[in-house]
């Protein structure tokens, strides 16, 4: 393998769970037997590699947050990439998080790598999220940046906005949707769910307080008064500590208390009982913070899956939805639109079907890489 053509860098190692990681791999995948080089950059061991992919891993830490918390491992991070870069020249260098774009663009801004190397950022934060102090940082750094990539329109303008008012310029703004990757690609046409004759209502997260888990208990208790025996609620919470496991714990107990093995917890579960999970779900809600999510990859997730998806007002999530109908505030208005779902059987299966639709038309795979492989090959052949 010659020099890397393309250099994707992440905060992250490639075998971590994350939203970012996700979209990693599955650019690298799509793109392994393309006549590109590619390469990443990436913190600690990645112990699942693709072929025709070279890795460049630096130091033991998996996460570049981590390796922060440590200033002289970070200024060696820093320095390591600045050798990487120096040595394999890539045409493109394509950050995928915060933390290695800042790393990239202060690189470049101090000429430490060559001033042509072109720099593109897919951003996921909403800009609304960010503090004043980070906010500054992305000004001073974005000077250096010369495609901007958001995953929706929503995000976009909000970044675009503050390009204007910091008169910064861009050489091209992308917004490439999210896809939930190959396994969610296909459906099985076949499947029956075990739970006949009955709506069952599902919430997947981080235990975090963005996601709002006691909206979700809330709306979970009132649809259960109004649907009785009639309703199943399943919850999939990743938690990132014991604290954070204890607490989604509780929430599980208390919503058991009240509606018994009709209520049904999990956490931190594998991927295979994730894709079990979605396909027994009739309605998926997101019930995330105001302005909370830049995308909601689990809302497209939940639709290749054939479900009926709703959402608070959180963002991105409201472009992927696509129906204002479905984008609620409070437990009752959601426990309202569950209910008419139940009693309205005909309307919740074609919700479903254009659902399964929309994923195929805006968020598959192959949308995803063809966008990535025009932007890429737009450069490269400049």
């Amino acid at each position: 393998m010659g020099n890397v053509e393309i250099m994707l860098c992440s905060d992250h190692s490639l075998d971590t769970i994350g939203g970012a990681q996700l979209s990693s791999n599955i650019i690298l995948n799509g793109l392994k037997e393309s006549d590109y080089n590619l390469g990443v950059i990436q913190p600690g061991k990645n112990s699942s590699k693709l072929e025709n992919v070279e890795y460049f891993e630096i130091g033991d830490f998996k996460s570049i947050k981590t390796v922060a918390r440590h200033p002289f491992k970070f200024i060696n991070y820093i320095k390591q990439v600045k050798n990487i870069l120096n040595k394999e020249k890539p045409s493109i260098v394509h950050t995928q998080a915060q933390a290695n774009f800042f790393v990239v663009a202060f690189l470049k801004k101090l000429h430490l790598i060559s001033k042509d190397t072109y720099i593109i950022h897919t951003e996921r934060g909403l800009y609304l999220k960010y503090n004043t102090f980070i906010q500054q940082v992305f000004r001073l750094m974005m000077k250096e940046l010369n495609t901007l990539v958001t995953t929706t329109q929503f995000n976009m303008e909000y970044w675009q906005a503050a390009l204007d008012k910091w008169n910064i310029s861009l050489e091209d703004y992308k917004i490439i949707e999210n896809t939930a990757g190959q396994h969610f690609e296909s459906y099985d046409e076949n499947y029956v769910s075990p739970y006949k004759d009955k709506l069952v209502l599902g919430f997947v997260g981080r235990w975090n307080y963005v996601k709002n888990w006691p909206l979700a208990k809330e709306i979970s208790l009132i649809a259960n008064e109004r649907l009785g025996e009639n309703l199943i609620v399943k919850m999939a919470i990743s938690c990132d500590d014991k604290e954070a496991e204890k607490e989604a714990k509780q929430l599980f107990k208390e919503i058991e208390n009240q509606m018994g093995d009709r209520f049904q917890g999990a956490i931190n579960t594998t991927f295979d009982k994730m894709d079990q999970f979605y396909y027994d779900l009739d309605v998926y809600i997101l019930t995330t913070l105001k302005d909370g999510e830049s995308f909601g990859r689990t809302i497209v997730e939940a639709m290749s899956r054939n479900t009926v998806v709703m959402t608070t007002d959180s963002g991105g999530s409201v472009e992927v939805v696509n129906d204002k109908q479905l984008v609620l505030n409070t437990a009752d208005e959601f426990a309202e639109e569950i209910l008419y779902y139940f009693e309205n059987p005909q309307k919740m299966e074609e919700k479903k079907k254009d659902n399964r639709q929309r994923v195929k038309e805006v968020y598959s795979l192959n949308n995803n890489l063809a966008k990535h492989k025009e932007l890429y090959s737009n450069i490269l052949n400049r």
